[in-house]
């Protein structure tokens, strides 16, 4: 299983860089209406009075930006900036005498000298910096993203067992010596991030908060003050590249532990529309020599005449598997795009399984239009899918023949028609099969054409019709799947994303899936649907922010809360009991808004999953 991991890491790297071109092309972008010279913005008026233009880079993230010894300014932020100023130069938005001053910002003050109204003699024209992208501050606003990247753990290894709970929920007895200790710079939204994701195990982990940037990070990871530190990959990679300088595979992050994602971009003040203007045409105008920046400063290639150590083990393979007749299965893993995240097979292939049963789940999570990501709907996915493959649970069995898993960057229109066929040949190929799918992520209804659009990961904002997945090709690849029983859940209204997503067209609303459709999915014997809400109701997500509120309910009814006692099989009026009662209850208790679950449902009462255990565990023990 190693050789897909490896290529897959390589993939994402190129995928990278493919779409940030994306976005640096996308149609908002392009649409921006056109920026003349003209001194209307406030920023360019008080710049070419003062002669000078200030921006706040952060002197402690490499390769974001950072003072090297000399305090000379170093990497990305401060290559870009350059660049700026001589665009806005080149284009007579400044004159030449118009000089740029750095200001060095600290994590804990962030925003302060940008905010509008200014609180004090500081003035910045903008900030760029790591962990910038958030939407919840007053004064600010953010220029589009240049390129989006993950929340990770940088653990020492001799410490790795105490962070195998998380994959495997591993029961131990945690003393306050065992705990997993996990470093993360105080103030941060690191922090806010992590004490959400790590919401239901707080009793096994101590979050220590450390003062100061990268380098109090480094320190304490290298001093055994921590277990962990939690940061952006970027600069977790930064800091495992200066502790390897002294070590040897003593510390490694984990790809697995998700935490979030994290948008780059510079953080503007937000009276100046004309302003903001400027900056995201710049990004266009520019985006080759920007691409260039990042490949130099955050994915540098490896040194000439060197082949990395992914090209090496990809060599060593193809040479094995041209002797021993595999080509094609290297073939697939080098040139097919997006493949399924890995699964790995059960431990035990003697243990009983649900043997008959086929899922495909589906978590939108990260959009190429980077507003419309939704991050809750990959942990929810997640999730499910670690319930479904539980052998102490539904017991499905644990193999990409019988459940696949899309999400963020995979979960792409083909992809997800390309694995609706996938289902069709496993369902042809079973007569017995039982058929899940599950859809979290957004929809929307064009008003004027009354037809109703899944959204994908590669949404295009210039052709929102034709990169969507239109109910009716959805529905079409679901009729081809000739399965006796066949459930399709579709979670589509989420309460966040639309309202801050600008380039959606006017005719377009985020509502649940209209009963029309359901009653089209519906088409055929054993077919069974499931919505998350329903009419003008949104779809809500728990104050932890750990997942929806409907997965949540939906996964303890996996675990038999819908169930009478000695039952062995959850069938789908367990699922409609337990959800109807609880969803409602919880939307209304936790986000005082209703939601109220629909179902599809005539004909036979079919089991979806076995019911081997009723775990008490602290996914499933219920709101407080």
């Amino acid at each position: 299983m190693l050789l897909p991991r490896i290529i897959n890491i390589k993939f994402l790297f190129f995928m990278t860089l493919t779409e940030l071109t994306l976005l640096l092309n996308s149609p908002g972008l392009t649409q921006t209406p056109s920026v003349t010279s003209s001194v209307s913005s406030r920023i360019q008026r008080e710049t070419i009075v003062n002669k000078k233009m200030n921006w706040g880079l952060r002197q402690d993230s490499p390769p974001i930006s950072f003072q090297d010894n000399f305090g000379q300014w170093q990497g990305f932020c401060t290559n870009l900036i350059d660049l700026l100023d001589k665009y806005l130069k080149q284009n007579q938005f400044l004159q030449d005498d118009v000089n740029i001053v750095r200001y060095p910002i600290s994590i804990e003050k962030r925003f302060k000298h940008t905010r509008y109204p200014y609180q004090d003699a500081l003035h910045l024209a903008g900030e760029c910096g790591s962990d910038s992208i958030r939407p919840d501050e007053n004064g600010i606003t953010f220029s589009d993203s240049f390129f989006t990247t993950q929340t990770l753990l940088l653990i020492r290894t001799s410490q790795k067992n105490k962070f195998l709970f998380l994959k495997n929920n591993v029961q131990s007895n945690y003393s306050n010596n065992s705990k997993a200790r996990i470093g993360v710079i105080d103030s941060s939204i690191t922090l806010d991030r992590l004490k959400s994701y790590f919401n239901a195990f707080l009793l096994k982990i101590e979050i220590v908060k450390i003062k100061g940037g990268r380098a109090a990070l480094f320190n304490a990871l290298a001093t055994k003050k921590v277990d962990a530190v939690a940061s952006d990959e970027i600069i977790l990679k930064r800091i495992l590249k200066d502790l390897n300088s002294r070590t040897s595979n003593e510390f490694y992050i984990d790809p697995e532990l998700l935490i979030s994602y994290e948008s780059y971009g510079l953080i503007l003040p937000n009276d100046d529309d004309e302003w903001v203007k400027i900056v995201n045409k710049f990004f266009i105008d520019k985006k080759e020599d920007i691409q260039a920046l990042i490949k130099q400063h955050i994915n540098p290639p490896d040194p000439p005449g060197k082949a990395s150590y992914t090209e090496l083990l990809f060599i060593l393979f193809t040479i094995i598997a041209t002797v021993s007749g595999l080509t094609g299965v290297v073939y697939m893993y080098r040139v097919r795009p997006n493949p399924p995240s890995p699964i790995k097979p059960n431990p035990d292939p003697k243990i009983p399984t649900f043997a008959h049963g086929y899922a495909l789940l589906i978590g939108v999570g990260e959009s190429a239009y980077d507003p419309l990501s939704l991050p809750v709907t990959v942990k929810d996915v997640q999730a499910l899918h670690q319930v479904l493959v539980d052998p102490n649970f539904c017991a499905y069995p644990n193999d990409s023949g019988h459940i696949r898993l899309l999400h963020d960057e995979e979960a792409t229109r083909s992809n997800i028609l390309e694995q609706l066929n996938w289902l069709k040949e496993q369902a042809k190929a079973d007569p017995k099969a039982t058929v899940v799918v599950y859809y979290s992520g957004h929809g929307w209804f064009n008003k004027s054409q009354n037809r109703y659009y899944l959204l994908p990961h590669d949404i295009d904002p210039r052709d929102f019709e034709g990169s969507s997945l239109s109910a009716e090709k959805f529905t079409n690849a679901l009729r081809q799947i000739k399965s006796e029983r066949l459930l399709v859940i579709v979670d589509s209204c989420h309460a966040a994303g639309m309202a801050s997503a600008k380039k959606i067209p006017s005719n377009f609303e985020e509502i649940p899936i209209p009963k029309s459709v359901i009653d089209d999915l519906r088409q055929g014997k054993g077919r069974i649907v499931f919505t998350s809400s329903q009419g003008e109701e949104s779809s809500w997500i728990r104050p932890e922010k750990d997942m929806s509120i409907y997965t949540y309910h939906f996964l303890e009814a996996l675990k038999g809360e819908g169930n009478q006692p000695n039952e062995n099989f959850v069938k789908i009026s367990h699922l409609i009991t337990h959800l109807s009662d609880k969803v409602p209850h919880s939307a209304m208790t936790l986000c005082k808004e209703k939601q109220t679950p629909y179902f599809s449902f005539e004909g036979e009462d079919f089991a979806v999953a076995l019911l081997k255990g009723r775990r008490s565990d602290n996914m499933t023990r219920g709101l407080k």
